[in-house]
């Protein structure tokens, strides 16, 4: 297929490879979409610009810049692919076997470009650790060679601590009130509390590949509690 020209804040991407085989064993995709879904692809077609109104259910639900590029790969929510490909969308195109999706710019999580992850709309990968405070009390028994046992009690909090991997540019505004990302100060190795419902995997482990298949949670940087 040629490049695209797009409007109204689509994007036309390829689809990667269909998820529909684990260690050589098909898997009915239909089933559990979130984990099975592809959600790679490669950028086909782009607007010329973005456009945000500053209005609900008008353009852009936040003012970020059009960083995408034609080739680019991409990584974006399961959710935007399984409304393109019913029947009744329209947005969906087979070529020689190939899948190519019209999706919204603001689904796009990460642009893969010569390698780089670049995180896009605002997002920040993040590698889960331990609670910090945990890993300081099992540092000091070691040296008094003893081992801290973890309790349930402590294990079981409502938020999530992890390392910023990938950290992209700040969104410069929302539709959504009182949402901001300005005085989001974070950068990469930067350690971050995240509330525990916004611990949402870029890609679910059966299928994940970016970076070696490793395991990052992708948050909006106002999404973030704190910096420690």
């Amino acid at each position: 297929m040629d490049r695209k020209r797009t409007l109204n804040n689509l994007i036309l991407i390829k689809l990667g490879k269909e998820n529909d085989t684990v260690r050589g064993l098909f898997v009915d995709t239909t089933f559990d979409p979130e984990r099975h879904t592809t959600v790679t692809g490669t950028i086909f077609g782009l607007p010329s610009h973005l456009y945000y109104s500053g209005e609900p259910n008008k353009g852009m639900p936040w003012q970020t810049p059009l960083e995408a590029k034609i080739g680019d790969g991409v990584i974006v929510y399961y959710l935007s692919i399984v409304n393109a490909l019913k029947p009744k969308e329209s947005r969906c195109i087979i070529e020689d076997g190939e899948r190519f999706v019209l999706i919204p710019y603001q689904f796009i999580y990460a642009i893969i470009r010569d390698e780089k992850i670049i995180p896009a709309n605002g997002y920040v990968l993040i590698e889960p650790i331990e609670d910090p405070a945990i890993t300081h009390d099992k540092e000091r028994m070691a040296k008094l060679n003893m081992e801290l046992i973890i309790t349930e009690k402590r294990n079981s909090k409502e938020v999530i601590y992890g390392r910023v991997k990938y950290a992209g540019i700040a969104n410069r505004q929302y539709v959504d009130e009182g949402s901001s990302d300005e005085g989001v100060d974070i950068a990469v190795d930067d350690v971050v509390v995240i509330r525990k419902s916004n611990d949402i995997p870029l890609q679910y482990d059966l299928h994940a590949k970016i970076d070696g298949g490793a395991k990052y949670y992708r948050v909006q940087r106002r999404n973030l509690l704190a910096k420690i």
